[in-house]
């Protein structure tokens, strides 16, 4: 009786030392519009301490800005969330989004469900790394304002679970913060709103040779998650992400403007941009010339 005690008591001890955290973050915002109205779209990301575990049901609570969202925008249909990478596999959908709601004025929660909590081993592994858990979409209200985006970690603490929905993620760190113009900017990506295409496409960018800017189009044929537009240096080295998310089906635009991640103007070579949408990737080169 004396050495089970012991056993438990060691056992619990390392449960507690070992316990995994997760840590989640904002990502890739942008502002969109589909000719009638703007919308804020942005990523939350989720890592792990370390590897090791995969991920079951989860909640997160968004703070937002009322003055440029608007109130109680889940009640009002104005927020649209969609599983992200973390969240997806082949065959049967493991993870559900079952719901979306305001828990207060200002602050909307959303609960992820993994549905095979009795096979934790169909769970999707957590990397180290931030990856995308969640693309949301919100309609704007103001676009004078600003999005004022943070987490509510006190509802989260406790509420994030291995994919056993037993075992929690210890701790929940979840303090990053999202607060930037809701203006839809020059080089934001555009949908033209007219009509859906037939087949996936990127077409050659123009003008070409540009300097300082160039518009880059492209086509979904249907809604896709995860589509990338992203510019490389003849090196092959990343120079920026100029969209990353989900994407309804349509004809899209979006205006390069020769500028890097960082915001700073790129110098006068030869630039490609690749577009992937699921299985689709075209390359096409561009030519900055100043």
């Amino acid at each position: 009786m004396f050495k089970t005690k012991i056993f438990l008591i060691l056992l619990t001890f390392s449960s507690f030392v070992w316990a995994t955290g997760i840590t989640f973050t904002f990502a890739n915002n942008t502002v969109t519009s589909d000719g009638t109205a703007k919308y804020f779209e942005f990523d939350v990301m989720a890592q792990a301490s370390e590897t090791g575990t995969k991920i079951g049901d989860n909640q997160v609570y968004i703070n937002y800005n009322t003055a440029g969202f608007g109130s109680s925008i889940a009640d009002n249909n104005k927020i649209t969330v969609e599983k992200g990478t973390l969240l997806q596999n082949d065959g049967p959908p493991y993870y559900n989004i079952i719901n979306t709601a305001d828990n207060t004025p200002s602050r909307v929660a959303i609960a992820v469900e993994f549905i095979y909590g009795d096979y934790p081993e169909y769970g999707n592994d957590v990397p180290t790394e931030p990856t995308q858990l969640l693309h949301i979409k919100i309609e704007i209200a103001d676009t004078n304002q600003t999005s004022g985006l943070t987490f509510y970690q006190p509802l989260m603490d406790g509420q994030e679970y291995y994919s056993d929905n037993t075992t929690k993620y210890n701790p929940v760190v979840a303090n990053d913060t999202m607060d930037v113009s809701l203006k839809l900017k020059p080089s934001a990506i555009e949908n033209l709103n007219n009509g859906i295409p037939q087949a996936f496409n990127l077409y050659n960018n123009y003008p070409n040779p540009f300097n300082p800017t160039t518009t880059l189009k492209f086509d979904l044929p249907h809604n896709v998650q995860n589509v990338q537009l992203v510019v490389y240096d003849i090196l092959g080295q990343q120079v920026a992400v100029l969209y990353s998310g989900n994407l309804m089906a349509g004809r899209y635009s979006y205006i390069w403007n020769g500028q890097n991640q960082f915001g700073s103007p790129m110098p006068s070579g030869v630039y490609f941009a690749t577009f992937r949408a699921g299985k689709y990737s075209k390359t096409i080169k561009m030519m900055l010339v100043k």
